[in-house]
């Protein structure tokens, strides 16, 4: 029996080490091709069936049985990818390349894993060598497609877009990347037609509906926009981004209830998203809730305290609660945190100007010029603070010129003295005697994408957006241009905006004056019709301009401020007329000279938009 022992101890070890050097003995034995391509069908198989683990470990079963398996490094690549193993995910896909160069299918993982990563520089080559190998496929240049509007290069993002619908009609994708790329070209209605083929493969697909409503807000068509974005939300109701642009959306229709109503759920559904607070403190603030404006501020601030905008727009609560000092600060700390940005300097040299701190408030716009020397809005801002300016000096030096003494009366009347005249400098309340010079900024993120604009009279116009962040602001989530006016509002427009004084230029040989006074009721359309224009309502602004003409037809800012939403709707003989007119009635008019060249030239007569400018020019200098 003892015997018998002692032969079972050296067969139990012998085992003991075959086991243990049986790996090593099935790496040094000749790869077994028909095992590892059965291994690589069943792991197929369980991947189809939802059982990962049992496909990895076929799949490296495979791999065993014949290490140039490319195909079986690669779907344990993607497995491991599924897991968020990233590491091994590039490690496998980098194998396989390795030992199957010539495999297209190789390269297209590595660069959807690259894609998936955010380095969409590193994609777009191995998406170019798979197409060269021969794999023409849609989804392969759907997702190249993709690379090329993440790096803006929107050309051939459309081009392969292209491509891709070309090679399966029926694949909602490509349709929707094509679409964004239009959107941000500014194609909004090829764009819309786009995102509508999208939906008509794929009924349910919520994000497309939420970009064909920003598409369809870049046309002014803010009726079926609203239509998409209530279909989102009832697909999709915690659509954080659909709440916050139908929010947007609501606002150009007048809706500020509503506007308020969505911003209030986007905010519960994220209560840290900045933009979300910036609008609704805008539309508070067009309500005259200037507290609440102020509280939706502040709570922005709390939240991102690196980010400028945010500054700005609690300094025009500050301002519209007359708490002057703050509202500079505030801007100042904008410019402070993005010396580079114009923004900052444009937003106080427009609360300086309320202030009446003309030379202050020019060096600011000129600074602001500086930094962005070819915006039109821009320059002006810098003329009409140059001729507050000139309007200053001429008044301090009509004063000067006046004699400080008793004033001689006939006989028998009374004897008055006339105090020194002296030139008072008054804070601005909210009925201010002053027009403001007011800006829109440009956020990221994110809008109701808005063509762009020449400057209107005492306002900035919107852009053009964002998601958008107007203006919101990603083929698989890349950001087109958004709802930007009314989704990240941290302008100064909601600051006190009173009825504008009456221009009076010098009078020269040869120029008409203008017109002393209005009657109040044009001066109220045209106020109004303004307002219309800062808020982006340019369809019903132009009625207001309008109407103000019917009562006073020689009044050249309504023709001036019709002309600017003619311009802004893409309407240029409409929009040429009307500075031509306001012209005709104040040729010393240079704000009209500089939109009027705005309009040539977006109109193709560079040559008279040109000479429009250097007139604009001219007149700013005073010659």
């Amino acid at each position: 029996m003892c015997n018998l022992r002692r032969n079972r101890a050296p067969i139990f070890v012998a085992l003991a080490l075959s086991a243990l050097l049986g790996p090593a003995r099935a790496t040094d034995a000749k790869p077994d091709k028909k095992k590892s391509q059965a291994a690589y069908q069943q792991g197929v198989l369980a991947d189809h069936a939802g059982n990962r683990a049992d496909a990895m470990a076929a799949y490296t079963a495979a791999i065993a049985a014949d290490a140039s398996n490319g195909d079986a490094w690669r779907a344990r690549g993607s497995d491991y990818l599924a897991a968020g193993d990233r590491v091994k995910a590039l490690a496998d896909f980098e194998k396989a390349i390795a030992v199957q160069p010539s495999g297209a299918e190789n390269y297209f993982a590595r660069g959807e894993f690259f894609a998936g990563s955010g380095q969409t520089e590193r994609a777009i080559p191995d998406f170019t060598t798979a197409i060269s190998l021969r794999l023409e496929r849609s989804d392969v240049y759907t997702d190249r497609g993709n690379a090329y509007l993440a790096t803006h290069d929107y050309a051939k993002a459309i081009d392969d877009f292209t491509a891709g619908i070309r090679l399966r009609l029926d694949n909602p994708e490509p349709y929707k990347g094509r679409g964004l790329a239009r959107v941000a070209t500014g194609q909004y209605r090829d764009a819309v037609d786009d995102f509508s083929l999208s939906i008509s493969r794929k009924p349910d697909y919520e994000v497309v509906y939420v970009e064909r409503a920003i598409a369809q807000s870049g046309i002014g068509d803010y009726v079926h926009s609203l239509g998409d974005l209530n279909e989102a939300i009832q697909l999709k109701a915690d659509d954080v981004r659909a709440w916050r642009i139908r929010g947007a959306v609501k606002e150009r229709l007048h809706d500020d209830d509503g506007a308020l109503a969505d911003y209030t759920e986007a905010m519960r559904l994220d209560p840290n998203d900045v933009r979300i607070y910036l609008s609704r403190g805008a539309v508070y603030a067009r309500q005259g809730k200037y507290e609440d404006s102020l509280r939706d501020r502040q709570k922005a601030v709390e939240i991102d305290p690196k980010n400028p905008n945010v500054y700005v727009a609690r300094g025009s609560s500050y301002h519209l609660l007359g708490q002057h000092e703050k509202g500079l600060q505030d801007r100042t700390t904008a410019i402070t945190l993005d010396p580079n940005a114009p923004l900052g300097y444009i937003a106080r040299g427009n609360a300086f100007y309320l202030l009446g701190r003309y030379d202050e408030a020019l060096a600011d716009l000129r600074r602001a010029e500086q930094l962005d020397p070819g915006d039109a809005q821009t320059k002006g801002l810098v003329m009409q603070a140059e001729d507050q300016i000139r309007k200053t000096v001429a008044d301090a030096m009509t004063r000067e010129a006046k004699p400080d003494t008793v004033s001689i009366v006939l006989p028998g009347g009374p004897v008055t003295v006339s105090k020194p005249d002296t030139l008072e400098v008054k804070p601005q309340p909210t009925s201010a005697q002053q027009t403001p010079l007011v800006a829109t900024p440009v956020v990221a993120t994110p809008a109701l994408p808005l063509p762009a604009a020449p400057v209107a009279e005492a306002s900035r116009a919107e852009i053009k957006p964002v998601e958008a962040k107007p203006v919101e602001t990603k083929p698989a989530e890349i950001n087109p241009p958004e709802i930007q006016s009314a989704e990240i509002k941290t302008d100064a427009r909601d600051e006190a905006k009173p009825e504008p004084k009456r221009a009076q230029p010098e009078l020269k040989p040869g120029v008409s004056p203008v017109p002393a006074i209005s009657s109040s009721q044009a001066i109220a359309l045209y106020s109004h019709a303004r307002q219309l224009v800062s808020d982006g309502h340019l369809e019903d602004a132009i009625p207001q301009f309008t109407e103000a003409l019917k009562i006073d037809a020689a009044m050249p800012l309504a023709y001036n401020g019709r002309g600017y939403a003619h311009f802004r709707l893409k309407q240029y003989t409409e929009a040429i007329a009307d500075f031509d007119q306001a012209i005709r009635l104040n040729p010393a008019y240079g704000n009209a000279y500089l939109n009027r060249g705005a309009a040539r030239k977006a109109a193709g007569d560079k040559t008279g938009g040109d000479a429009d400018m250097a007139k604009a020019r001219e007149i700013s200098a005073g010659k």
